[in-house]
């Protein structure tokens, strides 16, 4: 099954495309890229910051992410992540265990154009859970 991404790397650099070979515990996958065309991309997993599953590759750069839990997240883990580069992102971890190079995370707010995130855990600089 394809899916729509938008890959962020450590190094700053963007690739946006589909994926068919993407798993938690490989080293690498492939982005087709999504302007159509075009050679696929070999991603190490270990370079990315993170692999987002996107609505639309457009987004919305003016959209501010809401930035509190409320009693309609009771369950799952809550938790704010706080990237090397400082982005800070509000939600529920997923899947992943600790040997993994990284987990599923859950934006809080439905609006967002990220449906869920693959975050490598080396990216980090920070992960708070939230009681």
């Amino acid at each position: 099954m394809e899916n729509k991404i938008v890959v962020h790397m450590k190094d700053g650099s963007v690739h946006k495309g589909v994926t068919q070979d993407f798993q938690p515990g490989s080293g690498s996958f492939h982005v087709l890229p999504a302007e159509g065309g075009g050679v696929p991309r070999r991603v190490s997993v270990e370079a990315m910051k993170a692999l987002f599953y996107v609505k639309d590759y457009v987004g919305n750069r003016d959209f501010v992410a809401r930035q509190q839990f409320d009693e309609a997240h009771r369950s799952g883990r809550k938790a704010i992540l706080t990237f090397l580069d400082g982005e800070t992102m509000w939600g529920m971890l997923g899947e992943g265990g600790d040997a993994d190079p990284g987990f599923y995370f859950f934006p809080l707010d439905e609006q967002d154009n990220n449906i869920r995130i693959f975050v490598v855990r080396s990216s980090l600089q920070e992960m708070r859970l939230v009681p």
